[in-house]
């Protein structure tokens, strides 16, 4: 009973009103909680990629913000370049911050690729997470949600 009496004391002392938790209800501990989750995280859309710069020149496809893009997936640059020009079944050739694909791709179907990506090598498939990571694990590669700990094999 003492060590309460001394706890309730520290408390007062901090200025913590001397309410114990017994003295809240369930639906008001909750409300408090997510006042103080701060607005970034709460939101769904904290993790955004930035649109895709494409252009058609000639007889090429121009991703211009590639390398951007990229740095935002927090992925490596060819793996994802690779599946890219597999997805769209053409040849490439990467320049600065730019990737240049043979061919007249539709804008809409490069967006796909990227979203293709995202969905395969990013996204938890728990719960829809961007936190993941690929882990090594015996012979068999692991996506790894940081978020849930959820993990599912991938083919790289």
């Amino acid at each position: 009973m003492k060590a309460l009496h001394l706890f309730h004391q520290r408390l007062e002392e901090k200025g913590v009103s001397g309410r114990i938790m017994s003295d809240f209800d369930y639906e008001t501990l909750l409300n408090r909680a997510r006042d103080n989750i701060p607005e970034d995280i709460s939101s769904r859309a904290r993790w955004r990629l930035p649109e895709p710069q494409i252009m058609i020149e000639g007889s090429n496809t121009i991703l211009r913000n590639f390398t951007e893009v990229v740095a935002m997936m927090d992925r490596d640059d060819n793996h994802v370049y690779q599946y890219i020009l597999n997805e769209l079944g053409t040849s490439g050739s990467r320049d600065g911050p730019r990737a240049r694909f043979k061919g007249r791709i539709p804008p809409k179907r490069l967006k796909k690729a990227i979203v293709g990506y995202v969905n395969t090598y990013i996204k938890c498939i728990q719960c829809g997470a961007p936190d993941t990571h690929f882990m090594k694990e015996d012979r068999t590669t692991l996506l790894k949600c940081q978020a849930c700990g959820a993990t599912r094999p991938v083919k790289l």
